[in-house]
């Protein structure tokens, strides 16, 4: 009997992890992918430098121009090269943008 209830269990089990989209594992557009660089302006100036993965996680840097001092950049971008990412460890320090499949980007 235990077979029984136990067989039925680990199919929903199988089942349920096999339908679960796993939104890290969607890839963007070929385009996108690769190393970005640029300037940026506003309360600092600086450079900043970033890798988009396959799958869209935006991992690189930005160094200011009046500090020297760098921070992480970490954020991803959408299908349609909508990037969003945090600066530092400071939620309030935000990085929006739109990259462009011709090797642009802009963004505030």
């Amino acid at each position: 009997m235990k077979k029984l209830i136990f067989l039925p269990v680990l199919m929903l089990f199988f089942f349920n992890t096999s339908c679960t989209k796993d939104e890290d594992g969607e890839e963007i557009d070929a385009s996108f992918v690769g190393n970005w660089s640029g300037t940026y302006s506003g309360d600092d100036r600086g450079i900043w430098t970033v890798n988009v993965s396959a799958t869209g996680k935006v991992t690189g840097t930005a160094t200011s121009s009046f500090t020297s001092d760098s921070a992480d950049i970490n954020g991803h971008i959408t299908e349609n090269g909508a990037l969003s990412a945090t600066i530092g460890s400071s939620e309030a320090r935000t990085f929006v943008g739109q990259l462009i499949d011709n090797e642009q980007a802009s963004g505030t």
